[in-house]
């Protein structure tokens, strides 16, 4: 007989509790870079070459920095880590890269809307009412359906029969909910870092968060594939 197939709130816990180190740090490095950047004399400055390259750069930065960040950087910790460790780790890098990167143009224009709709402001009303949209709007209906079923299509060795047959009943249960529930614990407190930072900075802090993230969501694939199977830990 298989173990007893786990729940969405297991699902989600266990991931994050497979990365609560790194989320730890993760969360205090984009304290301090916050703290930094507006408090630190001169560390604004240091950045700048950063802001000019994307704002020179558009999409195709947007595009480089996400590659990056969910891919290369990901990959390394995989290798490093062996809890967080996954199979054919080479080939999931290359797809995800490409993945995010795409995710990287994509968020680039979703953060240029959110300043039409909220203004360029860093105050708490309008850091809550963007991150409110991002998390409760955005996420739900575009970010994490789509996240959620790519990374699961990866775990499920990129078979699509797998994949429609892991989703076929109780997708929302077994996949989208932990994904979600996963999502706000890492992003509710770091998203608002995100948007206190300029326009064109807020797409690289981004990829900097999106490291972390993308080790959550290859931990939710590959649990909600086990939860189908017999016998899987």
């Amino acid at each position: 007989m298989g173990k007893q197939e786990e729940g969405p709130w297991r699902i989600g816990w266990n991931s994050i509790r497979a990365n609560r180190v790194p989320m730890l740090v993760l969360w205090g490095a984009v304290l301090l870079l916050t703290v930094a950047y507006y408090h630190v004399p001169g560390f604004a400055g240091l950045l700048a070459p950063v802001r000019e390259w994307q704002a020179r750069n558009g999409a195709l930065a947007a595009f480089a920095t996400q590659f990056v960040f969910c891919g290369v950087l990901p990959a390394l910790f995989l290798h490093a880590v062996r809890e967080i460790r996954t199979d054919r780790a080479l080939l999931k890098c290359l797809f995800q890269s490409v993945w995010c990167g795409c995710w990287g143009i994509v968020y680039l224009w979703f953060y240029a809307q959110q300043t039409r709709m909220f203004g360029h402001g860093h105050d708490l009303a309008t850091l809550l009412a963007k991150t409110a949209f991002d998390e409760f709007v955005w996420t739900p209906l575009t970010a994490a359906p789509l996240t959620s079923l790519f990374f699961l299509w990866m775990e499920s060795d990129f078979s699509f029969r797998r994949t429609a047959q892991t989703c076929r009943e109780g997708y929302f249960r077994r996949v989208m909910l932990p994904n979600l529930l996963s999502n706000w614990a890492i992003w509710i407190p770091a998203v608002m870092a995100v948007y206190a930072f300029p326009l064109d900075l807020q797409v690289q802090m981004l990829g900097f968060v999106s490291c972390f993230w993308t080790l959550v969501c290859l931990q939710l694939g590959k649990r909600a594939h086990c939860a189908e199977e017999k016998g899987c830990g």
